[in-house]
């Protein structure tokens, strides 16, 4: 038995599987590919039981601690979540997600892609001018009709072309002479030994006349003609990272060999599991595009590879909370909607031990923090928008200042839980097109990252801020911000907050000072920011307060575009070997006084070449450094620059400065001129 063959083509990119056993002859003229609504690939979720919810009903919810849930059965590594208030809240992607031929003439195919309940197509569909059937009330039926005798099946449906029936008739003598006749030899034939062929699509009956030693009888059998037709029965349009989905053919009245196709260079595998169905196993996030073919007729699926492991859930803004949890509580209202939405998913995330939230398009009000654990990506669609608000429109539930962080719900209520880098792990926050993460000149982080090691923050558009940070980094290692857009801001008191602040857990700065951080004065490390566009913020990226002896190591700023910048765009503080390469420091209008551009306080090696510096005063400016106010007790930090690295700070483009040089100065605290030193930079 020959089962399993794959062919890769170069030219069109096709990787695809033929399945096949031997087939009986098919003379049929079409075979139709249906697609049918078993909803095979979504689980959708009981939302009866009694111990689903985190907490009683009526409880209130003031603080952003974990809640005891209770752990359900891990199902399949990719689905599609439709505990949403309305079909198509929960679904798989929507642009022409299943792709059919026009052969197919569905026309309940678009509706059922947003739905995720794809009803069968085609099941009969053969114009009524070509179906003939015939009434099977008569009066023949009727007439001298035998009880005792009877064909084996009261009725019998058959396929074009495919299988013959042998008739067979109970409850006379071996020596009755039978004769066979059809009423409608149109639709099905039979011949003199009770062998009945389907001809055509229809509904006839075969009539065994019986004649045992001069008495008459008959009886008959409802033949009901079909066309050949192959239908799916298990899909999905939605995967995650290194997960496999079997995709499932049936076939009805043919054996014909079924060719599946898959569309997308190195996006994912394809292989056969059976004489009819394929697997696959997905490599890299993208679009691939999977097609069934058996006989000429043709039905595509769009999957959409999602960059992440584990479940897969997909929301939008008026999906109901996971399981209706929280729906209870007497502070759940259309303010808080949003924010115990996605609380609810990313809890069962938690109990998951990770997988995939993805946001569709849409307006997501958040009042209070969401914690995010291990192994969870969440992904804004092109559209999506997350708002921050401090509107709770209830008094027993108090808004809180931080957006996300990088703690799981388990984890949020225990005190000083993490230390070093072994917090949360392999945590994603990823935007596609338009989606934003929008402070709303709120008093609040965006993302308050500590401890964490391995994070992304990349395709997201961050604005309004306000007193705190985009994005604050205390502690964390090998972290990834690329691709992002950070814009708008409300003056701080300072003037000196940062989009992107590095900061150290540490209780003498107040760096960070969540309840679940041990304070252990950590450091960040191999941090790379690169790609980045900074645009009318107050600070771009920095740090303002040191830890003595905790230097943030191997952080690189890497082709950033830096956009009038109000007081700095990157302040180097207590940073060993930093890496500042291809970046554009712009601003639209030449400035007459401005703060310095790039800073660098109590920094180790640090090299600064390629860059561009436009309508400014001033490039780049060194000088030693002590904390103020919190943190004063530590000692200073001194710049410590090699011949090699001030060769390379000549590397760099100016445009219109007004002052073609970095600042040196040799002395904490004197910034008089008999203090400084000029060195010429500019390729």
């Amino acid at each position: 038995m020959r089962f399993k063959a794959i062919a890769f083509s170069i030219i069109s990119i096709l990787l695809t599987v033929t399945l096949a056993i031997p087939a009986a002859p098919v003379h049929a003229d079409e075979i139709t590919i249906i697609v049918t609504g078993d909803d095979s690939n979504v689980e959708i979720e009981d939302t009866d039981s009694e111990n689903q919810n985190p907490k009683d009903q009526n409880s209130s919810d003031d603080t952003d601690s974990n809640d005891s849930i209770n752990k359900d059965k891990k199902s399949k590594d990719t689905r599609t979540d439709t505990t949403s208030a309305s079909p198509g809240d929960a679904d798989i992607p929507d642009p022409e997600d299943i792709i059919t031929d026009e052969s197919l003439n569905s026309n309940e195919t678009d509706n059922a892609v947003n739905t995720g309940d794809i009803d069968a197509a085609n099941s009969d569909d053969t114009n009524s001018d070509e179906t003939e059937s015939d009434d099977d009330d008569t009066e023949e039926d009727d007439l001298d009709t035998d009880d005792k005798c009877s064909f084996g099946d009261k009725s019998k449906t058959l396929y074009v072309g495919w299988e013959k029936y042998y008739s067979e008739i109970f409850g006379v003598d071996e020596d009755a002479v039978i004769t066979f006749r059809s009423k409608n030899e149109k639709i099905a034939t039979v011949d003199s030994e009770g062998v009945i062929t389907p001809v055509k699509k229809g509904n006839t009956r075969i009539y065994a006349d019986i004649d045992e030693n001069g008495k008459t009888s008959k009886c008959s059998i409802k033949i009901t003609v079909e066309e050949p037709f192959s239908r799916i029965t298990d899909y999905t349009n939605a995967m995650t990272l290194d997960s496999r989905y079997t995709f499932k053919l049936e076939r009805t009245g043919h054996a014909e060999p079924v060719t599946w196709t898959l569309e997308g260079e190195g996006l994912a595998e394809l292989e056969a599991v059976s004489s009819t169905d394929c697997s696959i196993h997905t490599l890299k996030p993208g679009f691939v595009t999977l097609t069934a073919e058996c006989r000429g007729e043709k039905a595509s699926f769009k999957i959409k590879i999602y960059d992440g492991t584990g479940e897969l859930f997909i929301i939008s803004p008026d999906s109901q909370p996971y399981k209706g949890w929280y729906k209870t509580y007497n502070t759940y209202n259309k303010k808080t909607k949003g924010y115990y939405l996605l609380r609810s998913y990313l809890e069962r995330l938690d109990t998951l031990k990770g997988g995939v939230l993805v946001l569709r398009c849409g307006k997501y009000t958040v009042t209070n923090t969401l914690c995010i654990p291990s192994d969870t990506t969440i992904i804004l669609e092109d559209g999506a928008t997350i708002v921050k608000t401090d509107d709770t429109g209830t008094k027993n539930l108090t808004a809180t200042a931080s957006l996300f962080q990088t703690v799981s719900y388990t984890n949020s209520s225990k005190d000083g839980v993490f230390k070093g880098y072994k917090g949360e792990h392999d945590i994603k926050i990823l935007g596609e097109g338009t989606a934003t993460i929008d402070l709303n000149n709120i008093a609040c982080q965006g993302i308050a990252a500590a401890h964490c090691n391995r994070l992304t923050i990349s395709g997201i558009s961050f604005k309004n801020m306000n007193t705190y940070h985009f994005i604050e980094l205390a502690g964390n290692a090998n972290v990834n911000i690329s691709g992002n857009y950070f814009y708008g801001y409300s003056e701080s008191k300072t003037t000196r907050k940062e989009a992107i602040n590095l900061d150290t857990p540490d209780a003498e700065t107040h760096g960070f000072n969540q309840r679940w951080t041990s304070l252990d004065k950590t450091p960040n490390k191999n941090i790379t920011i690169s790609d980045n566009v900074f645009y009318n913020v107050e600070c771009g990226i920095g740090t303002h307060k040191y830890t003595e002896d905790k230097p943030h190591k191997n952080v690189k700023i890497l082709r950033n575009t830096f956009i009038d910048s109000a007081t700095y765009s990157i302040r180097c503080m207590n940073w060993d070997d930093p890496v500042i390469m291809d970046n554009s420091f712009i601003y639209s209008q030449p400035l007459e006084s401005a703060e310095l551009t790039v800073i660098l306080n109590g920094v180790k090696d640090p090299v600064i070449t390629g860059n561009l510096f436009e309508n400014l005063e001033t490039p780049i400016s060194f000088y030693h450094w002590k904390n103020t106010g919190y943190g004063k007790d530590y000692a200073p930090v001194y710049n410590e620059i090699s011949e090699s690295c001030m060769i390379l700070l000549k590397n760099n483009y100016l445009v219109n400065v007004a002052n073609p040089y970095f600042e040196y100065y040799r002395v904490l605290d004197d910034y008089s001129e008999d203090n400084l030193e000029l060195h010429p930079i500019g390729a």
